[in-house]
Order: C-alpha cells, then sequence, then structure tokens
C-alpha cells in the first residue's frame, strides 16, 4: 500500500501494465493522470467543492481519493479500464456523521462495475428520543460509467442522488 505524501498528493503507480510508471495525482484541486502507454498526456477532472481535505491512497491498483468533511467523508475508488484505456471511477462510498443527535447519521457504499449498492441509515425518532437504525438496503441500480474527465460536482450529486432515495 502506498500513500500520497502530504501537500504532493501525488501516486507514481503502473496502472496501465506498460511496465513503466504513471502518475495520478491532485492538483489545483482537481485529479489528474498522465499514463506512458499514451504519451504522458495529462487528463483532468472538471473539479468541485466537495471536500475540505483530500487524499490519496493506493490499494492494489486501485486509487482512493478521500474526501473528507467536518461531519462526512467519501471515498472515490479509480481503476485503469483497459477496454476504454482509461482511469474510471468504480466505487464510491459515503460515511455521514448527521447532526448533533446523529440523526442522518450512516453508511452506503455502490459498486459502479456490477451496480451494487448497500447502506445502513440511521434517524432520530423525536417521540422515542433515541437513535433508530433504519433497515438496511442492498439493491441494484445501473451504474453509469464515470472517466476521470467527467468526475466533478454533477458526477458527485448523481452519487448523493442514489443516497437520498434511502435517507429521511
Amino acid at each position: 500500500m502506498a500513500f500520497a505524501q502530504e501537500g504532493k498528493q501525488k501516486i507514481v503507480f503502473d496502472f496501465d501494465g506498460d511496465k513503466k510508471a504513471d502518475v495520478f495525482q491532485i492538483k489545483d484541486g482537481k485529479l489528474s493522470y498522465a499514463l506512458t502507454s499514451q504519451g504522458n498526456k495529462t487528463i483532468t477532472s472538471k473539479g468541485g467543492s466537495y471536500a475540505d481535505q483530500t487524499y490519496l491512497e493506493l490499494k492494489g491498483n486501485v486509487v482512493i481519493y478521500h474526501c473528507i468533511f467536518m461531519r462526512a467523508s467519501n471515498t472515490f475508488k479509480f481503476r485503469y479500464d483497459a477496454r476504454l484505456k482509461a482511469i474510471r471511477l468504480i466505487g464510491y462510498d459515503n460515511e455521514q456523521f448527521g447532526n448533533a443527535v446523529n440523526d442522518g447519521a450512516g453508511l452506503s457504499s455502490y459498486n459502479l462495475l456490477t451496480g451494487d449498492y448497500k447502506a445502513q441509515w440511521n434517524y432520530f425518532d423525536q417521540k422515542k428520543g433515541e437513535l433508530i437504525a433504519a433497515p438496511p438496503v442492498s439493491k441494484k441500480y445501473p451504474a453509469k460509467v464515470y472517466l476521470v474527465k467527467d468526475f466533478g460536482d454533477e458526477v458527485v450529486d448523481a452519487l448523493y442522488q442514489v443516497d437520498a432515495r434511502h435517507t429521511k
């Protein structure tokens, strides 16, 4: 496992299997990558305002983009797709801490390769005065293909809409 260094926020790894080092990084609030097999042409995301603090992590051949807010965090998982010859978004995890009584707290995970969506949300029952776990969610949704070049506020909003279907 490798982590992007604080400040640099860059991962150097052979993503496309050509035995040459490629680069994936956060630069000026946007994700970008350059593959040696494509002449090191830089592909850049649209960017957006979806995090207070961000960093990258590499697990196997998957880049995990961590986005941390005051009361929430998101992780976006990217991997090289040989068929598309591009790095695409393959997964999204959302953790919400809710308000002061944890109303709206929970976790979700959406696999954009299989369409599998799983979530466990909580809500505060005013009458009982306690936090209640909503029934777990396990559904299949059609998963769109999002490439790094497409990634930005619109993609994040579309992923949030899947969660919004299952929260009060």
